[in-house]
Order: C-alpha cells, then structure tokens, then sequence
C-alpha cells in the first residue's frame, strides 16, 4: 500500500513538474486563434526547461515546397529574453599547409536580431538540415523556464508552368 501511495504522488508530482507543455500550447497567440491560418502545427516542434545563460539546440529537416515559419517563446514571458540562431552545418574546401582538406563549419541564416524577434519565415529549395540554437537570458539561474520552438509548415505557391 505503501509503494502504491509513493508511486501515485511521485506521477503526479512528475505530471506536473518535469514535463514543459507543447511549443504549440507556449508559443501560439491565443488572440489570432479565430483567424483561419495558413499554417499547420509540424511535428518537428519542440519544447524545453532550460535556465537563463544556457542555450538549448534543435534541428530539423526542411524540405522544398514548403513554406517555414519559426517562433520562439517562453512560457513565462517575465523569465528573460530569447534570443535564437538559425544555422545549417556545410562542408567547405579549404587549404592548409598546402593541402586541401575538408572542414565543417556553420554557416548563420538568420538571427534574433535581424528579424527582432519577430516569427521566422522562409522556403528552400532544397531538403537541408536546419539547426536552431536558443539562449535565455536576463532571467533566474537557479529557476527552469520553459520555452518553446514551433515549427509551422505550408505548402508553397507554385508559380510558372
């Protein structure tokens, strides 16, 4: 009886406090929720506890004929400020020591400063591996806050023939 006493308080208590809710829950605007949105929730979003100063990294894949839309966002808007980088790893060419040699570097296609925060949208036209790197700061240390990165897709437009 015991054991089962602790095994329901300890689920509870994880219910509650482990998990952060989906980044859709965190980062939708509830107010534009009435207006028909082009956009549709991706599976690709995720969510996290993370602590200010300390950057929490995703990836995903994007793929051509679609449209991409990034929102970042805590959940407690009085937790800090969210800055996010947007990068994809490329291979490069490079000589060094009169040898050409192959090196991995990132390569930045957007930041938090360039869009002011504002959601991300984009397209490729290609299926590329895209890195998101988020940083909370000016918040508690001590304290988690959850933050979410939605990833919402649409079909592209197709112009031409």
């Amino acid at each position: 009886m015991k054991a089962l006493l602790t095994l329901i308080l300890a689920t509870i208590v994880g219910i509650n406090y482990a998990q952060c809710p989906s980044a859709e829950v965190i980062a939708k605007d509830k107010t534009k929720s009435k207006e028909k949105d082009p956009y549709a929730v991706s599976s690709q979003s995720r969510s996290a506890a993370i602590t200010s100063d300390k950057a929490y990294e995703m990836s995903f894949i994007a793929q051509p004929g679609f449209d991409y839309r990034l929102t970042t966002k805590a959940q407690a808007p009085a937790s800090g400020t969210i800055s996010y980088e947007v990068y994809e790893m490329v291979v490069e060419k490079k000589t060094e020591n009169g040898k050409e040699v192959y090196k991995k570097s990132k390569r930045v296609l957007a930041s938090s400063n360039e869009s002011g925060g504002a959601p991300l949208e984009f397209t490729t036209n290609e299926a590329r591996k895209v890195f998101v790197s988020v940083e909370l700061s000016g918040g508690d240390k001590k304290k988690p806050t959850c933050i979410g990165v939605l990833v919402e897709t649409k079909r592209s437009t197709k112009l031409g023939f």
